[in-house]
C-alpha cells in the first residue's frame, strides 16, 4: 500500500459530532501525526480506521481504489493503543507468540523482533516484572511483528526513556524507507515533529491543516527570532542598530552583547542584506524558527468552524 484516503468521515456519538467532515491522506515513505486538542476527535479517527467504530459518512481509498474497513483491512495495520495491556503471568517471549500466532506470522521473526525493540535480555521475564517503558516497547513489538502495511501509533512515546525513544525512532525509520505508512497521535508535539513528515491538526472534529512543519509555521507566519552577535562598541554597530530601527520590519533589541531581531519570514532576506552592508559590526548571525508548540498554540487560537 503506497498511499490511503479517508474522506469526508463523520462520526456522531450521542449528542456529540466527534468527526465532521475529516479528510486525511496519508502516503508511503512518510510519517504523518495527527494532533488536537483533547475531544479534538482523534481517538474516534483512530477507532474508524481500526474498524472499532463505523461511520456515519465517509469514503476510504488505498492506492487510488475505494477500499472498507473490513476484516481483510485489519490484517494489513498494525496497532500500539495509548494504554498496553498484557497478562502478567506471560513472558514476554510468550505474548509476541501469541500474537504471532493470532497473525499467522512465522514464530522465527519472534525473537528478531524482541531484539529490535531492546527486550531480548528479558525475552523470558514475566511481563510483571516489566517496567512502563518495557511494556510499551513490547506493545510496539506486537504492532510491527506481522510488518504491516500501516502503522497506527498512539501515544507511542509515553513512558519511554532514551533507550526505548531510540527504538521507537528506529522503527518509524525502517517504515519509511521501506515505503510504508504510518499515522501518529500524540500530544508531545516537540519530541516528535522533527521524526514526522506530514502534521494533521483536528479541533472539534474537524481537520484544521494538513501539511509539513514548515507549511504550517507558513501559515501561521509567525516571525523567525534572529540574533546578530556584534562588538557592541564601534561606530558601525550602532549605525547597525539605527538602520534596524529605520528598517521597522522587525523589533531590535539588545541583549548580552546581541541584537535580537522578531522578523516576519516575508522580511528575512531583506534583513540578511541589510546586515551585510555593515560586515564590520556583526561577527556571527544565527536564526531560530518559531518552535511546533508556538505554531500548534497559534493554529488552535485561530478563528475557524
Amino acid at each position: 500500500m503506497n498511499s490511503f484516503v479517508a474522506k469526508g468521515v463523520s462520526v456522531r456519538l450521542g449528542r456529540v459530532q466527534a468527526l465532521d467532515g475529516v479528510g486525511v491522506a496519508l502516503e508511503g515513505g512518510r510519517v504523518t501525526m495527527l494532533a488536537g486538542p483533547n475531544g479534538a476527535g482523534k481517538t474516534t479517527l483512530m477507532k474508524v480506521l481500526l474498524g472499532l467504530v463505523r461511520p456515519d459518512a465517509g469514503a476510504f481509498e488505498a492506492d487510488g481504489a475505494p477500499t472498507a474497513i473490513d476484516r481483510a483491512w485489519k490484517r494489513r495495520i498494525g496497532y500500539l493503543p495509548e494504554a498496553v495491556a498484557f497478562s502478567d503471568n506471560l513472558t514476554g517471549q510468550q505474548v509476541l507468540r501469541f500474537f504471532a500466532r493470532a497473525r499467522a506470522v512465522d514464530r522465527a521473526r519472534v525473537d528478531g523482533v524482541l531484539e529490535q525493540v531492546g527486550l531480548a535480555h528479558a525475552r523470558r521475564r514475566a511481563v510483571r516484572g516489566y517496567s512502563r517503558g518495557m511494556r510499551q516497547r513490547l506493545g510496539l513489538g506486537v504492532a510491527i511483528l506481522a510488518s504491516p502495511e500501516l502503522l497506527i501509533l498512539d501515544e507511542p512515546t509515553a513512558g519511554l526513556d532514551q533507550e526505548g525513544l531510540s527504538v521507537l525512532w528506529g522503527v518509524l525509520e525502517e517504515w519509511r524507507s521501506a515505503g510504508r505508512l504510518v499515522f501518529v497521535s500524540t500530544h508531545d508535539l516537540t519530541l516528535t515533529e522533527r521524526r514526522v513528515d506530514d502534521i494533521c491538526v483536528l479541533r472539534s472534529g474537524r481537520v484544521l491543516v494538513q501539511g509539513t512543519a514548515d507549511h504550517l509555521r507558513r501559515e501561521t507566519g509567525l516571525p523567525h527570532r534572529v540574533w546578530l552577535d556584534v562588538e557592541g562598541s564601534t561606530s558601525e554597530d550602532r549605525r547597525l542598530h539605527e538602520a534596524l530601527l529605520r528598517w521597522g520590519k522587525g523589533t531590535a533589541e539588545r541583549v548580552d552583547g546581541q541584537l535580537r531581531i522578531d522578523v516576519p519570514p516575508a522580511d528575512l532576506l531583506e534583513l540578511m542584506r541589510l546586515q551585510s552592508e555593515f560586515p564590520e559590526a556583526v561577527r556571527a548571525l544565527r536564526v531560530e524558527e518559531p518552535t511546533f508548540d508556538r505554531v500548534y498554540e497559534t493554529l488552535l487560537e485561530a478563528p475557524g468552524p
